[in-house]
């Protein structure tokens, strides 16, 4: 089982809601600054555990998704689809039904201050193929045979790995950013109790 590089910050959800409700512009620039610093950061460290080949000899030629276009391996679209989410929302857990009968339950999330995400599908398939241990099949094995050439040959192969690689210099970097919302958070404190 993959180990998960996080970092948390307790009551972060709350103080930013409370500076949204006093500054709208400063709630915004903080989004701002998180994203050109630390996620910047955790992008171009992911970027570069994108090999510069093909993973596999035939993934550029055609589609990984069978009926889906636009799911061939292509550099250009895996690296562009590596990005950070600023303040993803908590949700509830749940049960969904779908119009066949079928159902499918989700756990519940946490609010997520930074998250690195890949949102090519090319890029999500070779970046986890492999993550289960139970994983046999005639895709993970070729991949973890040519990964030794191309690159990181067990799963995750990018984003875990640069989350990783980079996370004291992404946490110094929130921590500062966090610094400067409870010093704005409390100096609101102060002001309403004086009144």
């Amino acid at each position: 089982m993959p180990t998960s590089a996080s970092y948390q910050v307790y009551g972060i959800q709350e103080a930013l809601a409370e500076i949204n409700k006093v500054d709208r512009l400063l709630r915004r620039q903080i989004t701002k600054d998180i994203q050109a610093g630390a996620g910047t950061r955790l992008v171009n460290a992911a970027r570069s555990f994108i090999p510069t080949k093909d993973p596999l000899s035939g993934m550029g030629r055609g589609n990984i998704i069978k009926g889906r276009d636009g799911t061939g391996w292509s550099r250009t679209r895996v690296v562009a689809g590596i990005r950070t989410v600023v303040g993803k929302r908590s949700q509830r857990a749940r049960t969904v039904m779908f119009s066949n009968g079928r159902t499918a339950d989700f756990k519940a999330t946490q609010y997520q201050l930074l998250v690195l995400q890949q949102r090519d599908a090319a890029g999500a398939i070779w970046d986890h193929a492999g993550i289960r241990p139970d994983s046999s099949g005639q895709f993970v094995t070729n991949l973890l045979a040519e990964g030794e050439h191309v690159g990181p040959a067990a799963a995750p192969r990018a984003l875990q790995p640069a989350a990783e690689s980079v996370l004291p210099a992404v946490e110094a970097e929130v921590e500062k950013i966090v610094e400067r919302v409870m010093s704005i958070v409390n100096r609101n404190l102060v002001t309403t109790r004086a009144r």
